[in-house]
């Protein structure tokens, strides 16, 4: 019966992480992969298995609802309720041959998804599992006559998506600088591109805390010839690199923005050894090293925790470091079903996650003040205009304790009030307590230490 019992908690105890995310896709490089949550705090513990994936998946969490793109051949899409026992609403192909790299969605809902192994940005229906619309990329090609296309954000009416142009005939070389595609959601138009600097913009695209796009371009693998980029959305411009894969010392395979200038990066040296560094004022401190091709993707929860998938055969699982202090705050790596491979961050606009979102208005939270407090303090908070967002309070053992909706005026700010009392009008402990908003602008998170 104590097993039981055991075991109905923990089921109970993954269905609403699944809810909750974040989440993290596992795989076998080779058929299949699984997607599972784990808990945002200590101590972490992934949920098992959610659902099956393809083996070469990513994903992104929007409105409730996680979507997976099986890229390679599989060419699908996968929809999954997450509040809801993470049920399967829909599955379906987007055509054989195309490869899907992300899925991005407007303000009006509309789905967009950009291929690899096709010329094509497709629009999609995903309630009827349907392509609505396809709008031709060719005119971006390169000689072998694909553009190689990839991950996709929005900003401003505007969705945006990199434009690799590698020769697939010389071993998929550069042939030139990369480009960030511009296609206009009012007119359904592409607009002029945007030239980079870099060649072979490889990462996910983020958003500062100046509205300015970023993007990770690797250059030639294992030549320090390229770096992350900013981009001017106003003036459809490149603004040079914000660090250089010289002052990184590797390719740039991911990053995310951590303040103003400030970047937690995961690069591969020219030895294909992998690390994740903090770059500050021009200069890298290492925060983890591994001895091979090993880190396979990073998340930032917008506070202090550094979410690490790290695929060693032997011991692989998801690691969680201080993005401050660089100290591992795992003792071991949180067990995965599979190979750590992608998070899905819970997120409106999509992962990295990680709470820097897509559209102007994404959530931010402003640090407590005060802070230690006894008992009050307050937050400011950023979000989309006249919406609400849910703000939950968790313990160090990672139990919510509080929780409350916070609604946001005409210009997106709202104030969420801590008072040190939990759910039940019982005051709370002394200690520190981690304060999450979760809303349709996204995810962030901060820490307020409460004394008496």
């Amino acid at each position: 019966m104590r097993i039981l019992i055991a075991s109905l908690v923990l089921a109970i105890a993954g269905l609403a992480q699944a809810q909750d995310g974040p989440w993290i896709i596992s795989t076998d490089y080779e058929v299949f992969g699984q997607i599972e949550s784990f808990q945002k705090t200590a101590p972490w513990n992934a949920s098992g298995s959610l659902s099956t994936t393809p083996s070469d998946a990513v994903g992104r969490h929007h409105d409730g609802r996680v979507y997976i793109v099986g890229r390679g051949g599989s060419n699908l899409i996968r929809v999954h309720d997450a509040g809801n026992g993470f049920s399967l609403l829909n599955e379906f192909s987007i055509g054989a041959g195309r490869n899907p790299q992300d899925i991005v969605f407007d303000d009006q809902g509309r789905a967009w998804v950009p291929c690899y192994d096709e010329g094509v940005l497709l629009q999609v229906d995903v309630e009827n599992g349907t392509v609505v619309a396809e709008y031709s990329t060719a005119a971006y090609a390169d000689a072998d006559g694909l553009p190689e296309t990839g991950w996709a954000e929005i900003l401003d009416g505007k969705l945006y998506v990199i434009c690799q142009k590698l020769d697939r005939n010389n071993w998929y070389s550069p042939t030139g600088p990369g480009l960030l595609l511009v296609f206009n959601l009012t007119s359904l138009q592409w607009e002029t591109p945007v030239q980079l600097t870099g060649a072979n913009p490889y990462s996910r695209i983020r958003i500062d805390d100046q509205d300015r796009l970023l993007v990770g371009c690797t250059g030639y693998w294992a030549t320090n010839d390229a770096g992350i980029e900013a981009v001017d959305p106003v003036t459809g411009t490149s603004l040079g690199y914000v660090a250089t894969e010289a002052q990184l010392g590797g390719d740039v395979l991911n990053f995310v923005v951590t303040g103003t200038d400030e970047y937690l990066v995961m690069i591969s040296d020219s030895s294909f050894a992998t690390a994740v560094k903090k770059f500050a004022a021009g200069t890298a401190a290492t925060i983890v090293s591994t001895p091979g091709y090993d880190l396979a993707d990073i998340a930032f929860d917008g506070d202090f925790q550094l979410f690490v998938a790290d695929r060693q055969p032997s011991a692989f699982g998801i690691r969680v470091f201080d993005s401050v202090s660089g100290m591992e705050l795992t003792s071991q790596p949180i067990t995965t079903v599979l190979s750590p491979y992608s998070f899905i961050t819970p997120s409106a606009t999509g992962p990295t996650p990680v709470p820097q979102g897509g559209l102007r208005g994404a959530l931010r939270l402003g640090l407590p003040y005060p802070n230690p407090c006894n008992p009050r303090s307050e937050l400011d908070l950023t979000g989309r205009p006249d919406s609400a967002v849910q703000v939950s309070v968790y313990d160090l053992r990672g139990r919510r304790v509080a929780r409350a909706m916070v609604p946001t005026d005409g210009a997106g700010q709202g104030v969420y009030r801590f008072d040190g009392i939990d759910a039940a009008g019982r005051p709370l402990a002394a200690g520190a307590y981690r304060i999450v908003a979760e809303g349709s602008g996204g995810y962030a998170a901060r820490t307020v230490t409460l004394v008496k």
